[in-house]
């Protein structure tokens, strides 16, 4: 697994879907959650939301025996991470309305399928990784 090509391909992803004013990069194996500058009361309610780091390539391999495990253990934690981010930072359950849905991550045909609500009633989904993209050769991540 290339863990930063991963968490590049990753964070692209994720940036894609935050609301606007949020920020998603990589750098070094890590996810960093930014936000403009007061704009959000954050969780304080003093429009300082601060910046929040997850080191995907230190928790890889935390999540499972299986590189499999690692992968959807830690796309889950950064999903888990960012939501809580900017559900802090505008004090809304985001994504959902009344309450957070549930962060999940699943393999499937040999792409990595992540959002938020149930894998079967999406309320806010990314586009899909392909493992290839991301593991490199000869890597199955099953």
């Amino acid at each position: 697994m290339d863990l930063d090509a991963f968490t590049v391909i990753l964070a692209r992803r994720l940036a894609a879907v935050v609301p606007d004013g949020f920020y998603v990069e990589a750098a070094g194996g890590m996810l960093r959650y930014t936000c403009d500058e007061g704009r959000f009361p954050g969780q304080q309610g003093n429009y300082d939301c601060g910046e929040v780091g997850i080191f995907v390539r230190d928790n890889f391999s935390l999540h499972g025996e299986t590189e499999a495990d690692n992968i959807v253990g830690a796309a889950t934690q950064a999903l888990d991470a960012l939501q809580d981010y900017v559900s802090e930072a505008t004090h809304d359950p985001w994504p959902g309305t009344r309450s957070q849905p549930s962060p999940y991550a699943r393999i499937s045909g040999g792409t990595l399928q992540l959002g938020y609500g149930d894998p079967g009633d999406v309320v806010l989904g990314c586009a899909p990784i392909r493992l290839a993209d991301a593991c490199g050769r000869g890597t199955s991540a099953r």
